[in-house]
């Protein structure tokens, strides 16, 4: 039987060894074959991206919406004195992130060196087609005109657009309805990140104590480490209050985490639409895991669990798995009752 094989085998070589009409037929049969394979493959590749892009897509984290914090050192050099502002009161109005709308002016005009109109009728100052300018204008520095190469107008009429396009929801989506090229939208939050390292996220979270607990003893950034006896970065504010003090979701969310969770001592994690809170060092915890809650909710109380000197709330902000200041984001005491 192997015998028979292989000389089976040694005849087939023949056969494709000879430039006759068989061996042409044999070898085109077997391209065809293998074009077949490579062409399945390919289909298997691409359809695996796909999947891959959609499962990441239902997840929902780093899809939501964020403003941004304060200037980088790049930001004040690279940006013109004269536009910062500009930009700046666009997060204010818009909550659209003031380093997005800078990045992408940066990459359509140069911040106003090359206004246009470009070869495809594009212009201003964020480089606007006159049909998409119709639809999201905006007389940015109220003085009754709607002008694109306006700087407070062309801004702002951006960050409308993109309000408009679902940043809140999905920022990536709306930054490629800008230019509809994903190669664009990857351009531009990298130099919005050069911009501005910290994220907030979109709107404002309520305080998480009762009102008369509005003294924050340590704030988010560097800092000496009481415990530790070494400087260490401080990924949130301690709110200092007596133990027991309930502690409230500062927006609605879902229960990530309700247990100990190392030096923060028993803590519970919030996921929201546009990014998680903690609360650390907690007495005891109200929710459980997977439960959703509202804001304003009570989800535990204040205490001095892990690495603690005495009680407090510990609370930290992250947007896409990054710490931001929750004093830019929390909405002041009062506005609890």
């Amino acid at each position: 039987m192997h015998l028979q094989t292989i000389a089976m085998a040694v005849k087939f070589g023949d056969m494709l060894k000879r430039d006759s009409p068989e061996g042409r037929e044999v070898r085109l049969f077997l391209y065809a074959i293998i074009a077949v394979i490579v062409l399945f493959a390919f289909m298997m590749g691409m359809f695996l991206l796909l999947f891959i892009s959609v499962i990441g897509g239902l997840d929902g984290r780093g899809q939501h919406g964020f403003r941004s914090g304060a200037p980088t050192a790049f930001a004040v050099v690279d940006i013109p004195s004269q536009s910062l502002p500009v930009f700046l009161k666009a997060q204010e109005k818009y909550g659209v992130s003031w380093a997005v709308l800078a990045a992408i002016c940066k990459t359509e005009s140069g911040f106003g060196r090359d206004m246009g109109p470009s070869e495809a009728g594009a212009a201003g100052f964020m480089q606007f087609m006159p049909a998409t300018w119709e639809k999201y204008k905006q007389d940015g520095n109220n003085d009754g005109r709607f002008d694109p190469y306006d700087p407070w107008d062309s801004v702002f009429s951006a960050a409308n657009m993109l309000k408009a396009n679902g940043y809140n929801t999905n920022p990536r989506e709306a930054i490629y309805l800008y230019n509809h090229a994903w190669w664009y939208v990857n351009k531009v939050q990298g130099i919005a990140n050069q911009y501005s390292s910290t994220m907030v996220p979109v709107g404002n979270g309520i305080w998480p104590c009762p009102a008369q607990y509005a003294q924050i003893s340590s704030g988010y950034g560097s800092r000496w480490h009481p415990i530790l006896q070494t400087n260490r970065f401080h990924d949130g504010i301690d709110i200092p209050a007596p133990e027991g003090t309930p502690v409230f979701a500062v927006e609605d969310g879902e229960v990530d985490w309700d247990r100990a969770k190392g030096g923060y001592g028993l803590c519970v994690v919030l996921g929201h639409a546009a990014a998680r809170t903690l609360y650390a060092h907690l007495s005891g915890v109200a929710v459980r895991s997977g439960e959703k809650v509202k804001a304003g909710q009570v989800i535990g109380y204040v205490g001095s669990t892990g690495l603690s000197t005495g009680p407090h709330l510990h609370f930290s902000v992250y947007v896409n798995d990054r710490p931001c200041n929750p004093e830019e984001w929390l909405a002041v005491p009062s506005q609890n009752y």
